[in-house]
């Protein structure tokens, strides 16, 4: 039988472990005051768990612990707050301590402060399905999405870690034809539904049944799993839309009438009817009944509304859809309801004198409001009276099916009967058989033949004289001539003509409806060197044509003299513009090209540039030729606008200007290089993955640069595989040698750009071989001597041998003073004799 004092001495040295434990993960000893304050061990940690010791002081000799410790938690030797027993949190959490200071006597003299401990998590739940088995019924054609059953799964750990947090997913599903999933499940809610090949593949008649393996896993740093069976019916989906549906319109049945009926899949779905065209109506002429029972519930009008497109809903009780609605057209069909009507309300037609038989000249316009296609709209038109009957009755005809009026019979004059009014009777077919009619008014018109010729009043028209800078659209002269014909027709309506003395199209002659007056008038400007005066010969006509034995004379035709007076112009170039090509390396006084511009009174013209940015040229002010002044730059400029300006010599105010667009053409003359970001790269060690990194490159050049071609050279450490990956980008592998140590490679590289013959650069890359921080960024030591460092690491390990060799010595001492009966470990004072003679905290 072992001894009290040797069970006092495991119990110390199992202290004694805990202690150095506590040291050796926290790196510090959890010593301090007396104090409020949270504490917050793992679950399941090895007994006894040293939590936190309390200082003594000149008047605290011990302490007193109350509270919930349910004989868990204790304040052993040397003020230590321990728990003898594992912690579990999913058994409790949290415990709330009452801590005392006492003194000599065992007084309370300080506190009680309260210590919380709160349990930490630790994974040590696997996740528990809700079921042993879950079934589901999903239907043939089920939105993918869409959830039709859900499994759940539980976890004991604390619901605010990871360790609680349930992820789900499918880890098979039986059969799994060709590797195609018909289901899938919410990784977060358990949520079952079909994927985009469920919903198309879904059969009950090939295979009305499926297995799914579902797991269920924790997101903690070890994670735990479990999995579940859910077993998965496939039924026939009776949510199908009825098709087509056609109503006659204007029924007279009884309504409302069913015109058709939907199933939803299970029992308890709301219907809800709407149209898809999202138009407001006063009254929706449709219903649906708890059902699924569609109705009619008032005649339809085709000719108001010829179709509807309705959506039909199935919705639970949350009026959340169950499923795409349905769409079902109703087409109205047509009935014979509409007359015909008369498009005007009376129809005017126009009808020359001299109208040959059998011409037709005009048509009746009527509209019927039934249906296209359908003889409710076959029209038939009869003429049923004409007024007057002069000279005879019948005189004119209408085409039966088109409405059309043709000169029948009978001469036409306008003197004896200048009008006719016809009476037509228009009549639809209603299925061939005589349906509904209108009549319709036609008035006819007999209008004057154009048997008179248009006469001027002058055989002659000015001279009259212009200044060649005379405005475009001013009216120079009016020309009058006069035509006997009905006036306000085509027979009395006069166009003038410059038929002769005007091949340039300068003049044009405008008239005016109202008097048939001529305005003359400028086309073009006036040009007093090109032409300094005009004979103008104008004719006047009809737009209809003269009877047959009339023609145009002389009285028809007029002359018109015009003298154009000179003006003082500026010099005209003789191009509206200048456009050349140029390489970019053409040579300082190389000619670009030579603009001309003459005065068109003959003054002496000089040249000179009003506009050039960069100074790039120069101009010879007496021949007009440019000139490159300084060297040019296609990266600068593709474009380059210069403006040049001719003025006369004697009169430099009379000037004009023309821009001259220079095109620079790029010649090779930059090396590629790498860009900034291509320069620098790093490897962490251990080096035995490949690295891929991006190579980048630029070039000054405008057109010879990408796409680049480049070309690394290997070392006896790194070898390369390079890939494109546009025509400036390419991903280079680099093949480490496994036993790279920290080093720094410079690597030559070598690109090429696009020119003919391609011009190619040298640059070089940089790459670190080096050990990493946990951020994955070369690691950077503190600057320091090698001896220094090893000093450091040989401190650090004798201060630990130290602290060790320390607290052996004390458990060595108490145990000798117990034998030798000099005091107690359990004794307030003795202890705290102990701690006054080996401060640990020193240590």
């Amino acid at each position: 039988m072992r001894t009290n004092s040797h069970q006092h001495r495991d119990k110390l040295l199992l202290l004694l472990v805990a202690l150095v434990l506590t040291i050796g993960i926290n790196g510090k000893l959890p010593i301090g005051p007396l104090k409020s304050m949270d504490l917050t061990p793992p679950e399941g940690s090895a007994v006894p768990l040293l939590l936190y010791q309390f200082e003594e002081t000149t008047d605290v000799k011990s302490f007193k612990i109350t509270g919930d410790t349910y004989g868990k938690f204790q304040i052993g030797e040397s003020s230590w707050l321990y728990s003898n027993v594992s912690l579990d949190r999913e058994q409790q959490a949290i415990y709330k301590l009452q801590i005392e200071g006492l003194n000599e006597k065992q007084e309370t003299i300080a506190g009680p402060v309260t210590v919380t401990i709160l349990v930490r998590d630790v994974n040590d739940n696997v996740p528990v399905f809700t079921e042993e088995q879950y079934v589901g019924v999903v239907h043939q054609n089920s939105r993918a999405g869409k959830p039709f059953m859900k499994v759940k799964a539980t976890d004991l750990d604390d619901p605010e870690t990871p360790n609680a947090k349930i992820v789900y997913s499918i880890a098979n599903q039986i059969p799994n034809i060709d590797n195609v999933m018909f289901f899938q499940i919410d990784n977060e809610t358990g949520e079952i539904s079909t994927t985009e090949e469920g919903y198309n593949s879904l059969d009950p008649t090939k295979l009305e049944s499926y297995r799914l393996i579902i797991m269920a896993k924790d997101m903690g740093d070890m994670p735990l799993s479990v999995n579940a069976v859910a077993l998965i019916t496939v039924k026939e989906n009776l949510w199908k839309s009825p098709g087509k549906i056609e109503i006659a319109e204007n029924s007279t049945e009884p309504h409302p009438m069913i015109i058709a009926q939907v199933q939803w899949n299970e029992p308890g779905a709301i219907f809800e009817l709407k149209t898809k065209d999202k138009m407001i109506y006063s009254k929706f002429p449709f219903d649906i009944d708890a059902n699924g029972t569609i109705s009619v519930t008032e005649p339809l009008d085709r000719e108001t509304i010829s179709e509807y497109v309705l959506l039909v809903s199935a919705l639970d009780e949350d009026r959340t859809p169950l499923e795409e609605p349905l769409e079902i057209l109703v087409v109205v069909t047509d009935i014979n309801d509409n007359q015909p009507i008369c498009n005007d309300a009376v129809t005017l037609i126009e009808v020359q004198e001299n109208e040959i038989l059998g011409s037709y000249i005009g048509t009746v316009s009527v509209t019927d409001m039934d249906q296209e296609g359908t003889l409710n709209i076959l029209l038939n038109y009869e003429i049923l009276d004409q007024e007057p009957k002069i000279p005879e009755d019948n005189m004119f005809k209408i085409d039966d099916f088109s409405g059309k009026i043709q000169r029948f019979k009978g001469h036409l004059q306008k003197k004896n009967a200048p009008e006719y009014i016809l009476r037509v009777k228009v009549t639809d077919q209603m299925g061939g058989k005589t349906g509904l009619s209108t009549e319709c008014i036609v008035n006819i018109s007999v209008i004057d033949i154009n048997d008179k010729i248009p006469i001027f009043e002058k055989l002659e028209y000015g001279p009259i004289t212009l200044p060649e800078n005379a405005s475009l659209d001013t009216v120079l002269i009016e020309i009058q001539a006069t035509d006997d014909d009905e006036v306000f027709t085509g027979s009395s309506e006069i166009l003038y003509t410059v038929v002769e003395g005007d091949a340039n199209g300068t003049f044009k002659i405008i008239t005016e409806e109202s008097t048939n007056k001529g305005m003359v008038q400028l086309a073009k400007m006036l040009n007093f060197e090109e032409c300094s005066f005009y004979n103008l010969t104008i004719s006047a006509r009809n737009p209809e044509p003269l009877v047959k034995g009339v023609m145009y004379n002389s009285s028809s035709f007029t002359f018109l003299t015009i003298n154009v007076t000179d003006e003082d112009e500026p010099p005209q170039f003789l191009k509206s513009s200048y456009r050349q090509w140029i390489f970019e390396n053409a040579s300082k006084g190389d000619s670009l090209l030579k603009v001309e511009a003459k005065d068109p009174e003959g003054a002496g013209v000089r040249y000179e540039l009003t506009s050039d940015p960069h100074k790039w040229f120069r101009i010879d002010p007496k021949t007009g030729e440019i000139f490159i002044n300084h060297k040019l730059d296609a990266e600068k400029e593709r474009r380059y606008n210069i403006r040049v300006t001719a003025m006369e010599e004697d009169k430099p105010k009379k000037r004009s200007s023309v821009e001259v667009s220079v095109f620079l053409q790029d010649v090779n003359e930059h090396l590629p290089k790498l860009a900034l970001d291509s320069f620098s790269f790093y490897i962490c060690l251990p080096a035995e993955e490949e690295k891929k990194i991006i190579i980048h490159a630029v070039d000054d050049d405008v057109q010879f640069g990408p796409p680049f071609k480049f070309s690394i050279h290997e070392t006896s450490n790194i070898k390369w595989n390079i890939k494109p990956i546009n025509g400036t980008h390419v991903s280079a592998t680099m093949k480490l040698d496994k036993h790279n140590t920290e080093n720094e490679y410079k690597i030559p590289v070598t690109i090429y750009d696009s020119g003919s013959p391609p011009l190619h650069g040298l640059d070089s890359i940089t790459v670190k071989v080096c050990e990493c921080t946990d951020a994955k960024v070369c690691f950077i030591p503190v600057e320091d001597s090698g001896s220094s460092r090893v000093g450091l690491a040989v401190g650090i390990l004798l201060g630990t041998f130290a602290v060790i060799g320390l607290i052996l010595a004390v458990v060595f001492l108490r145990m000798k003073r117990k034998k030798n009966g000099k005091g107690d470990l359990t004794d307030p004072k003795a202890a705290r004799t102990e701690k006054e003679t080996i401060p640990l905290t020193n240590a």
